[in-house]
């Protein structure tokens, strides 16, 4: 299993494969592996020490350091701080997070307080206009009110972490749907982004 790949010039921590989503064009229902991965689905989830073991091995001159993986790294929200305040006490490397935007709801309280101290900067899956066209995609375990709660995520973290990017995956709504998404990143202040399906991009959740 891979804790820890390679994918162009940016690596990525493979912490967990746990997800409250199920999403349609999610890049896991296809290939086990991405980039210089064996296998992006782990036989158990990584320690903290063996995320940082990996990390001193293969990354410590690394330009950045991204949180994805095949699952939702604030599943692990605890870990995910410890290591963050690691590496950038080892290394030089941008910390990001590419996350569904979820953790909130998934650790049951407000976590933008603890990923503003971590992190340099966050992509969030936007992924459709409204909470209807959100759950067909997305089939999250939260239903409906997954959207709204993504919504307020991105409120929060939008003043609170350097750099924003939410995102969509081209092809999976309708374009008036992504223009819709585009013009609600420019009303929030933040970077919009269009993710390729298969190329890996898409799972930058």
């Amino acid at each position: 299993m891979s804790i820890l790949y390679r994918y162009g010039s940016t690596w990525y921590v493979n912490m967990t494969n746990r997800c409250p989503c199920r999403c349609t064009f999610c890049v896991r229902n296809h290939t086990p592996r991405l980039g210089d991965a064996d296998s992006l689905w782990l036989i158990a989830e990584p320690t903290v020490e063996e995320v940082m073991a990996e990390i001193r091995a293969r990354a410590s001159d690394a330009k950045e350091i991204v949180f994805c993986g095949y699952g939702e790294p604030t599943e692990r929200l605890d870990d995910l701080v410890e290591i963050a305040g690691r590496i950038r006490a080892e290394t030089d490397a941008r910390i990001r997070l590419d996350t569904n935007g979820l953790g909130c709801l998934i650790n049951g309280r407000d976590i933008v307080p603890d990923l503003s101290k971590a992190l340099d900067a966050i992509s969030i899956s936007l992924n459709a206009c409204c909470p209807e066209e959100y759950v067909d995609l997305c089939r999250p375990e939260f239903g409906e009110a997954s959207y709204d709660a993504l919504l307020r995520f991105i409120e929060g973290v939008r003043g609170s972490i350097p750099d924003v990017t939410v995102s969509v995956v081209g092809g999976t709504i309708p374009p008036e749907s992504e223009e819709r998404c585009r013009l609600m990143a420019e009303s929030w202040g933040v970077s919009f982004r269009v993710r390729r399906t298969g190329t890996g991009s898409e799972r930058a959740v």
